[in-house]
């Protein structure tokens, strides 16, 4: 696969994850911490930001074994391997979101 192949793959995981991710019911939980007052209260939109939230931490996050990966060795910062390292985090931090579809799905 080509480098924008493996982040596409990335993306579409970390956007998995912010919609079906039990960490949701979480970070909507303690929306009045994070939402600004001036921002309209509306259901959608609560959903809406917190899922977009979710995606962004899982995006930062996975990303982080990536970079350890590239500082300790520095080879593989221009190869592929650094991307499917980030591509492995992100599926890790996903699966608990891809379990929670299945068993929406089959409810």
């Amino acid at each position: 696969m080509e480098r924008h192949q493996i982040f596409a793959l990335v993306l579409g995981l970390s956007a998995v994850n912010g919609m079906f991710s039990p960490y949701l019911d979480l970070t909507i939980a303690l929306a009045p911490i994070w939402v600004p007052s001036w921002l309209p209260g509306s259901p959608s939109l609560l959903f809406y930001a917190a899922s977009m939230l979710t995606a962004t931490t899982t995006l930062l996050l996975s990303g982080v074994p990536a970079g350890l990966a590239e500082g300790a060795m520095p080879r593989l910062r221009n190869s592929n391997i650094s991307l499917w390292i980030w591509a492995g985090a992100a599926f890790v931090l996903t699966v608990p979101g891809i379990l929670r579809l299945v068993y929406l799905v089959a409810a």
